[in-house]
């Protein structure tokens, strides 16, 4: 094969008439579409980076929102402690009152019941002091000996009572 100059000029300049009229018909279509294309891809971009950023917001607000809500059940198991401790100091000294006021009942009883004891024991001792005045008229025992038996019995009363 030979060389001929005349088949490749008239080759280049054939490709050359096609790339020129292949850049009139096609390249602002091709260039209309890389630029759309382009466009679209930073368009969604940004909005990938928009959203992100959204999301960023939303997980730091979130996360502001678990502190906040842990603290304030921190918070509020902390007052439940403090009202249990104080249900149960004030359960406790209702109960010691309550005890106080049972003991105290309990005292005023035996105290009454010491009085009412005292008293029919007086009783006795007077119905046993009249016996034995009886038994000393009938003995006919003189005054002296009457006075000193009446005395020894309300010494006896008063040691009794004390």
């Amino acid at each position: 094969m030979e060389f001929n100059l005349t088949v490749f000029l008239l080759q280049l300049t054939t490709f050359l008439v096609g790339m020129y009229l292949s850049s009139i018909l096609f390249l602002p279509q091709v260039k209309e579409w890389m630029e759309n294309r382009q466009k679209r891809i930073e368009d969604q971009i940004a909005s990938a980076e928009k959203s992100q950023a959204i999301a960023a917001d939303l997980k730091t607000e979130f996360e502001k929102k678990v502190k906040t809500l842990e603290q304030n059940t921190a918070d509020i198991m902390q007052r439940n402690r403090q009202e249990a401790a104080r249900v149960r100091d004030e359960t406790i000294q209702a109960a010691r009152k309550e005890a106080e006021l049972i003991l105290a009942d309990a005292r005023k009883a035996i105290e009454s019941e010491r009085q009412a004891v005292t008293q029919a024991l007086q009783k006795e001792v007077g119905v046993l002091a009249v016996s034995i005045a009886e038994k000393i008229i009938r003995s006919s025992i003189d005054a002296k000996i009457q006075e000193k038996i009446i005395k020894d019995s309300i010494q006896e009363l008063g040691a009794r009572k004390n």
